[in-house]
Order: structure tokens, then sequence, then C-alpha cells
């Protein structure tokens, strides 16, 4: 067995001994924090619980998508230890795969669909969860005006922001020609966008205990110089923390879970392992972030330990 593979399965039996604690941990403070009658999941793919090879794979053999089958990710884990408390728990899963947070206020622009990210595959709101008309802010708005009973509320966003300007702007991943100023005003926009997005879920739910789930880095060490890459999510997972603070909102930071070792003091190359673990970014088992299979997106115990993270910043409201 390789080193990777010795890490990786430490790594897997050390996940599962601390999701037993965390359940064991959840359960009385759960119960202390009745999460109400309605949990409202807003954001993009991580919300929705997107996997690209399955979405690819169900478009080419039925013509069209499921959403149901999309049934784990940390919202569906989030929301089933949520419902241990309160079994009638409604979940309304807002989630757009590609939304950005401009997408997010002011619509796709594009009739019919979502988002407007990646430009040429757009997410048809046929295949949303919970469906739509106008903006995903304009919807939750409504269900929280309409639905008082909204104890819980999480939002992952800016993502596809980043990957959009990377890709536009900075030419990544094929080379990274982006300067700190061009990356602080790209920051600076998407922490605007979240404050007005906070502030009009606050103004309408000011009890509702809200989670902001964190960005992480999919591409450890493909940007350099090597720890440049996590420094550079964490700055604007710090700009976002303190938005979400702003306005009385929990800070879920997914980066240091996903990308453990460039977080806590290691390398940036030993998030490999965890990054292999929790992402679809190692097709066959070997990081390769230049095939066409690789995927950002979480596995299914990458959703699990992401739902972990959210827990655990609920918990801390």
């Amino acid at each position: 067995m390789s080193v990777v593979l010795r890490i990786r399965a430490r790594l897997l039996v050390c996940i599962a001994a601390l999701a037993a604690l965390g359940a064991l941990a959840f359960a009385p403070a759960a119960v202390a924090n009745n999460p109400g009658g309605t949990y409202l999941a807003l954001g993009d793919s991580l919300a929705y619980g997107y996997h690209q090879a399955q979405f690819n794979n169900e478009l080419k053999e039925k013509g069209y998508v499921e959403p149901a089958t999309f049934n784990d990710g940390y919202v569906d884990d989030f929301g089933a230890a949520l419902k241990v408390f309160n079994p009638k728990l409604q979940i309304i899963n807002d989630g757009c795969p590609g939304e950005t947070t401009d997408a997010l206020i002011s619509g796709s622009g594009i009739p019919g669909y979502c988002s407007n990210f990646p430009a040429k595959t757009p997410f048809p709101d046929v295949f949303l969860h919970h469906q739509y008309a106008g903006t995903q802010l304009a919807d939750a708005l409504t269900i929280l005006k309409e639905n008082p009973n909204v104890g819980t509320i999480t939002l992952d966003i800016g993502a596809n922001d980043v990957l959009q300007f990377l890709g536009s702007t900075c030419g990544f991943p094929a080379t990274f020609t982006c300067s700190p100023a061009q990356i602080g005003a790209e920051f600076g926009h998407i922490a605007t966008n979240v404050g007005v997005i906070l502030a009009q879920l606050r103004a309408v739910a000011p009890t509702a205990r809200i989670v902001f789930v964190s960005q992480y880095n999919p591409y450890p060490t493909v940007l350099q110089p090597e720890g440049t890459g996590d420094a550079t999510v964490e700055a604007l997972n710090g700009a976002l923390k303190g938005v979400a603070t702003a306005f009385g909102v929990s800070f879920a930071n997914t980066l240091q879970a996903i990308n453990y070792s460039g977080t806590h003091g290691g390398p940036e190359s030993g998030d490999i392992p965890t990054v292999c673990a929790f992402t679809a970014m190692c097709p066959g088992g070997t990081f390769n972030p230049a095939s066409k299979e690789a995927d950002i997106h979480p596995t299914k115990l990458g959703y699990a330990v992401m739902a972990g993270v959210v827990g655990a910043a609920y918990l801390s409201h």
C-alpha cells in the first residue's frame, strides 16, 4: 500500500471516529436549539449536492436529470441530523449549480436557467430541487415571508465567482496573470454581494440561525509558489467571515477540513490526500486536475465532512 493510500485509510478511520463523537455532542445541543419547522438551503452546486459524473450520466442515459437522485450533499446530511430532533422538519433546497453572487441577487439573464456560469452550460430551472421563477434571493425572501417557521438557513456562494474570474481574467489553470489588486477587487465584489444577500435574509428572518459555508481549494499545489492557493482562499474566507459576523451569521470554514495540511501549518502538497478523499479531483486515485474526469465537487464522504463543519458552526451560534 502506498504512503498516500495509508494516509487516506488512516484519515477515513479518524473521520469516522470524529463523526461518532460529533453525533454524541450534537444531540443534546440540538435539542436545546430547536431547528424550527423549515430548513432553507441556498447557494450553488454544493447546496445542490452536485456530482459531475452523475449529472453527465443521467443526462446521457435519460435526456434529463432527476434532482431527487442528488441526495447525498451536505444539505441532505445536515438536514438529516436536524430531523432527528424535528422529524417533521421541511427542507427546501434552492441550490443552483453554477450560481454566482450576481446571479443569486439579480438572476441569470437567461430565461429558463437559474445560473449564468459556465456560459455554455447554464443550469436549467427544471432540474432544480425546488423550482422557482425569478432570482434565488427573491424566492428565498418569499419563502421567509410566507413561512415564519424557517428556523435554519445555510448559504454557500462565491465559488463560481472565483472560477469565472480565474478563467476569464487570470487564464487559470493554464497560467495565472492576475495581480494582487485584481484579486482584491474581485474578493471585495464577492464580499459586498454576500453582505447584500445576508442583509436581506436577516431583515426578513431576524431570529433564524444562519450558517455561511466557506470556499475550499480543490487545486492544491497548482497555483505557484506552493502555499499560495490555500492562503488566497483563506483570505477570501476571512473577508466573508467578517461579513457573516456583522449579520450574526455563523461561519463554517470547510477549507480547514478539506485542505487540512495547508491550513494547519503543513505544506500545501499535504492537502492532496484529503482533497483526494473528499473531492472527485483524483480520478483513479491520483490527483490530476488536468483530467477531464476530475471534478472539483465533493465526494459523498466530502459532503458528509462538510455537513460536520456546518453542524459545528450551527452549534456555535
